[in-house]
């Protein structure tokens, strides 16, 4: 049982990996060709995922140590994971920090069906937001 645990953790980490590099042909490994995506831009398929990797790609630059798995919890086909993604804007160069929550449900080794929601962390000298 904690085998199992493990291995849908590390099909969600494996997906990171796969993210910061933007190797697109890689993630028929851990997703699923029926893949249902939810985020606040809407419902996406698997190429609606991919189109999303670069367009992300294209504002943010990111290296191999960009996210940092915080927390991760599995119940049945279901991982929940708390991650932090350091990252710096394409065009100025700024450095900054976004923190994000997923949801993703496994089965059979791939991601078929996922929620997840990203926020800018500010910085501790930023001015309070009304």
């Amino acid at each position: 049982m904690n085998d199992a645990r493990e291995a849908k953790k590390a099909v969600f980490r494996r997906l990171v990996e796969i993210y910061a590099a933007a190797d697109l042909a890689a993630l028929d490994e851990v997703m699923a060709p029926d893949y249902v995506g939810h985020a606040s831009a809407g419902d996406r398929d698997l190429e609606g995922f991919r189109q999303s990797i670069l367009h992300f790609h294209g504002l943010f630059a990111y290296d191999q140590d960009s996210f940092e798995v915080d927390d991760q919890f599995v119940e049945g086909e279901k991982v929940a994971t708390r991650m932090t993604a350091r990252v710096k804007v394409r065009a100025t160069g700024e450095p900054i920090t976004l923190i994000g929550i997923n949801l993703a449900r496994i089965v059979d080794g791939r991601i078929v069906e996922e929620w997840n929601t990203w926020e800018q962390l500010q910085p501790p000298d930023a001015p309070a937001k009304p």
